[in-house]
């Protein structure tokens, strides 16, 4: 189990979305201990998936169901913590991630029953690759739930040092180790 005082910690979009599902008391117990001691930390790019997926649902819902979704939008704006900017020093990583890994690397993933688009899954991975960099330029473990993308941008940054230096590695942290 990851300690909570261990902190602060960078939450993918993923994480957060892991967090609101799983209503174990350990994990419950572990998220409130943790927001004792620390702001819940996001990238900007973890807002844009967040707000972009309130919208899609939004759009396909029926007109009775689109103000709870609209409820539940605010309420994410409402408790936002703090959210890291895509700065130039960012941006310059998540560059280098994504020449040294061009392709997603991992197939591409059903939603909604649909299988996604090679655009949405490009998107997905750009987005990945830009809350990777967020985390290494301000130097902050990643919590997340999607181990396949994630772990292969920390292989690639650690078999190519040179291109980030005074980095360090990408720390990863799995949800299932919270609580």
């Amino acid at each position: 189990m990851v300690n909570p005082a261990s902190g602060p910690f960078i939450f993918d979009t993923s994480a957060e979305s892991w967090l609101g599902r799983n209503g174990t008391p350990e994990v419950t117990q572990w998220l409130q201990t943790y927001l004792g001691l620390h702001r819940m930390s996001v990238s900007a790019v973890t807002v844009i998936e967040r707000i972009r997926g309130y919208s899609l649902l939004w759009r396909r819902a029926a007109v009775e169901s689109q103000d709870r979704i609209e409820i539940a939008r605010i309420a994410y704006l409402d408790q936002l913590g703090v959210v890291l900017p895509v700065d130039s020093a960012v941006a310059v990583v998540a560059g280098e991630i994504m020449s040294l890994i061009p392709e997603p690397p991992t197939p591409p993933r059903r939603t909604h029953r649909m299988a996604e688009s090679r655009q949405d899954r490009l998107s997905r991975w750009r987005f990945d690759s830009t809350i990777a960099a967020t985390a290494l330029v301000a130097a902050m473990p990643l919590i997340h739930n999607n181990a396949a993308d994630f772990e292969a941008i920390r292989s690639a940054i650690e078999t190519s040092p040179q291109r980030f230096p005074k980095l360090g590695p990408l720390q990863l942290i799995r949800c299932t180790l919270l609580g």
